[in-house]
C-alpha cells in the first residue's frame, strides 16, 4: 500500500508539473503574439519564424522570406494602429478624469501617484 501511494504521489507531481509547464508555455506564446499585434514585438517575429521553421521544416531561403513577411506585417500593423492610438489615449484620459472625480482627496492623491508611476514605467519601457 505504501508503494502504491508513493508511485501515485510521484505520478501526481509529474502530471501537475506537465500541466503547469503547458499552461506557462501557452500563456507565454499567447502574450508574445498579442505583443506583436500591439506593435511591441520584434523578438516575437523571431519566435514566429522559429515555430514555422520547426513545424514546416523550412530551408534557409524560406526562413528569410518568412522573416521578411513577418517584418513587413509588423510595420503594416503599426501603420494601421497609428490613427487609432490618439483616439484610444483620449478615451483613456477621459476615463481617468471621470474616475478621479469620484474619489476622495486622499484617494485622488494616491491615484495621481499611481498614474505618475505608470507614466514613468511607460517612458522607461515604451513597448
Amino acid at each position: 500500500m505504501k508503494r502504491f501511494k508513493a508511485i501515485l504521489g510521484v505520478l501526481m507531481v509529474f502530471l501537475l508539473g506537465a500541466a503547469a509547464g503547458g499552461f506557462a508555455v501557452y500563456h507565454a506564446e499567447r502574450h508574445g503574439f498579442e505583443a506583436f499585434l500591439a506593435g511591441r514585438g520584434h523578438e516575437t517575429g523571431d519566435v514566429i519564424v522559429r515555430r514555422l521553421t520547426r513545424s514546416l521544416d523550412l530551408d534557409a531561403a524560406q526562413r528569410e522570406m518568412v522573416r521578411a513577411i513577418v517584418a513587413e506585417t509588423h510595420k503594416e500593423i503599426l501603420e494601421i494602429r497609428k490613427p487609432l492610438q490618439q483616439q484610444v489615449e483620449g478615451a483613456i484620459d477621459r476615463s481617468r478624469t471621470r474616475v478621479r472625480a469620484l474619489l476622495r482627496p486622499d484617494q485622488q492623491a494616491k491615484f495621481d501617484r499611481l498614474q505618475a508611476e505608470r507614466r514613468a514605467r511607460k517612458e522607461r519601457d515604451p513597448r
